[in-house]
């Protein structure tokens, strides 16, 4: 990208980072995080004596139009296709260290995830700031298992609203199931591993009282049927600052 355009880019991040809530065009962003805390990722790989740096997000093929929007909001990143049979998904990868430096790492500062991947996006932040290239001098890493948040502290956070429309995105999924011959069931189940914080949140913030399942892979599991339940999950998706972007939205509206 040619140094007028990132220079505009960055000019552009910062003028609604600067404007705050009263900035609309801030949602997109905390929606981003939301979606990525699901979805994405932030790797430091080894390539011979020395490291790439990469945020990416591998999404199924039905959701590249929101691949393609991702892109346009960032104005940075390639876009390729996978096929892992029996399916095809669609990534956004973005390696240029200028483009992380002075676009995604504003982002993600400014809007900070609230479950334990923090831990990997701070290691990959500080990594790529103190510039380091050589494999041998990057430090050995384990995630820590201490909860960066607490759920008070992650439904009072301003953003937490556009934050939940992004991750609802990632992992939030809505289905009709048929209960008997002449009647059907509504549900919404969300999801995280090593996501009790996060799901416990989410739980509150929607006034759920459906207990919080969690697997033997350590995966934390809500779901709802009840019709206060679903009530309150559309209530706060028609009132959210922003709408469901991707094909998650059909299957709401379905």
């Amino acid at each position: 990208m040619q140094t007028k355009q990132l220079s505009f880019l960055r000019n552009k991040f910062f003028k609604s980072f600067e404007s705050g809530s009263k900035d609309r065009s801030f949602l997109h962003y905390a929606y981003l995080v939301g979606l990525f805390e699901g979805d994405g990722f932030f790797s430091i790989s080894k390539k011979g004596k020395y490291l790439t740096y990469e945020l990416g997000i591998e999404l199924s093929i039905r959701d590249v139009q929101l691949i393609y929007k991702l892109k346009r909001l960032l104005g940075v990143g390639v876009v390729s296709f996978i096929k892992r049979d029996p399916i095809e998904v669609v990534t956004l990868r973005i390696r240029d260290k200028d483009h992380l430096k002075k676009i995604i790492i504003p982002i993600f500062d400014k809007y900070p995830m609230f479950s334990n991947k923090q831990y990997d996006y701070l290691r990959f932040r500080d990594a790529l700031l103190s510039g380091i290239i050589y494999s041998y001098d990057l430090p050995e890493y384990s995630r820590s298992n201490e909860s960066l948040n607490t759920v008070e502290s992650i439904i009072n956070t301003f953003y937490f609203p556009a934050w939940l429309v992004g991750f609802i995105e990632a992992e939030g999924c809505f289905s009709v199931y048929k209960q008997r011959e002449d009647s059907f069931v509504a549900s919404f189940d969300i999801s995280q591993t090593r996501g009790e914080i996060i799901i416990s949140a989410i739980r509150k913030y929607l006034s759920f009282t459906t207990t919080i399942y969690f697997d033997q892979t350590n995966c934390y599991k809500l779901k709802v049927t009840s019709a206060r339940s679903i009530e309150n999950v559309i209530k706060f998706l028609d009132r959210a600052p922003l709408k469901l972007l991707g094909n998650k939205k059909l299957q709401y509206l379905l």
